[in-house]
Parts: structure tokens; C-alpha cells; sequence
């Protein structure tokens, strides 16, 4: 009430009056009961609705903030299995990368083995024909010079200069 009294003084002082105006002549109490009276009456008539209203506010503000926090909850979880997929799936990739690595040395060793074994048995081949070869020409030699002789007057054998050549040739 002496805020009130300040305030209206404050007022009649700021508009240029310089006297001080008797409170007796306002109907301030009148006022002020009757603002009391319906500030209680509106609390009477609004508290329960106005205390409903912000219980139900705040019931409905803590059941978002516990479904946000859920959520999150949800995705934090969500963010830790991929992450772990995704380490686990790195790890197999570096399994199978090392796996694939060796199986193509693996490989090279084989095919180089392979390979030598292959040359081996070409120069073998080769040599087993060369040989051959050098049999049939001296063959082909022999019997050339063989037919030579035969047919030559100069050299003329008889069966038992062949059977002693035959005989030398065998033993």
C-alpha cells in the first residue's frame, strides 16, 4: 500500500504539480480491496484448472523428454553395434586380404614349381629325342655305308668276313 501511495505521489510530481494530493480524496482502498477480492476469486475459481493445466504440461514435457532420451538411448545403442560391425567387418577384410595374399603365393610357388618341372621334362624330351635322332643318323650312316658296300665291286666280303663283323659287333 505505501508502494502505491509512492507510486501515485511519484506520478502527481512527475506532471508538473509541486503539491501533494490527499489520499483521502482517492477511492485507492476501495480499489485495492476490490483487486484483492477478485485476485482471490480468480484463484479460486482458476487455481485447480491453472494447476491441472501445468501438472498435465509438465506430465507431457517429461514424457517427451524420457521418449527423447530414449531415442537417444536407442540410437547410442544403434551407433555401438554398427561401429562394432563395421570394426568387425574391417578385421575380416584384413583376414581376407592376408588370407587372399597368401593363397596367391601359394599359387605363384605352385605354378612356379610346376613350371620347373615342365622345363625339366622338355629338356629331358629334348634330350631323349636328340638322342634318338643321333641313333637314327648313325643308323641311316651305317646303313648307307652298309648299301655301299654292297653294291661296290671294290669291296668284295664273303659270308664269313660277315659272320667275324657280326661276331665283333656282338661281343
Amino acid at each position: 500500500m505505501a508502494f502505491m501511495c509512492f507510486v501515485l505521489c511519484s506520478i502527481s510530481y512527475a506532471s508538473g504539480e509541486a503539491h501533494v494530493m490527499d489520499i483521502s480524496k482517492t477511492d485507492i482502498i476501495e480499489r485495492l480491496i476490490n483487486f484483492v477480492i477478485f485476485v482471490a476469486l480468480m484463484w479460486y475459481l482458476l487455481a485447480d484448472r491453472l494447476k491441472s493445466m501445468l501438472q498435465e504440461r509438465t506430465k507431457g514435457i517429461a514424457n517427451k523428454l524420457s521418449q527423447t532420451q530414449e531415442k537417444v538411448n536407442e540410437i547410442r545403442a544403434k551407433k555401438e553395434k554398427a561401429q562394432q560391425r563395421l570394426k568387425e567387418a574391417k578385421e575380416q577384410a584384413a583376414e581376407i586380404i592376408a588370407t587372399a595374399k597368401k593363397e596367391a603365393n601359394a599359387s605363384v610357388l605352385r605354378i612356379e614349381e610346376k613350371t620347373k618341372e615342365q622345363i625339366a621334362n622338355l629338356l629331358k624330351a629334348n634330350e631323349e629325342a636328340m638322342e634318338f635322332q643321333e641313333k637314327m643318323l648313325q643308323k641311316q650312316l651305317v646303313a648307307e655305308i652298309l648299301q655301299e658296300a654292297f653294291v661296290s665291286q671294290a669291296l668284295k666280303l664273303e659270308s664269313k668276313d660277315y659272320v667275324g663283323i657280326l661276331e665283333k659287333k656282338v661281343v
